[in-house]
């Protein structure tokens, strides 16, 4: 079977965690709603150097070798879905925007996570110049 992990490449814009995904367009896009709280937690406790830089997230519907987080889905709502688990000891919660469907059909049952160092020669921010590019959810200012 071919994996399904998925990679993306947060880094902190303003106080919060976005991503930057050329494939979907997705540009800034931000991780809101305890979401930032999660990931600075798993990379503050995983002690991944210049995180805020950005750094390497694995994500799949099925278990991640090695992996760092299992999140159950909760209720869906705004056209997202709620998130909770154990992260790193404590359990939290956040919500996942209507981006998450573009990595997947439906909201799955269980994200599997994991977070590594940002690959060497992998700029996580993307310069779509002319390029179309969106966003659901804006970092906070």
């Amino acid at each position: 079977m071919t994996s399904r992990v998925k990679v993306l490449y947060p880094y902190l814009l303003c106080s919060t965690w976005v991503f930057d995904d050329q494939a979907t367009g997705l540009k800034e896009e931000a991780f809101v709603l305890g979401m930032t709280q999660i990931i600075s937690r798993l990379v503050t406790e995983k002690g991944i150097d210049n995180a805020s830089a950005g750094f390497a997230l694995h994500f799949s519907d099925e278990p991640v070798p090695d992996g760092d987080v299992v999140m159950q889905a909760g209720a869906p709502d705004m056209g997202g879905t709620w998130y909770s688990g154990q992260v790193m000891g404590e359990q939290m919660e956040g919500w996942l925007c209507p981006a998450l469907f573009l990595y997947f059909a439906t909201a799955p049952d269980r994200l599997y996570v994991k977070a590594e160092p940002l690959p060497a020669g992998v700029n996580p921010i993307w310069d779509p110049k002319d390029a179309f590019t969106r966003q659901f959810m804006a970092p906070s200012m």
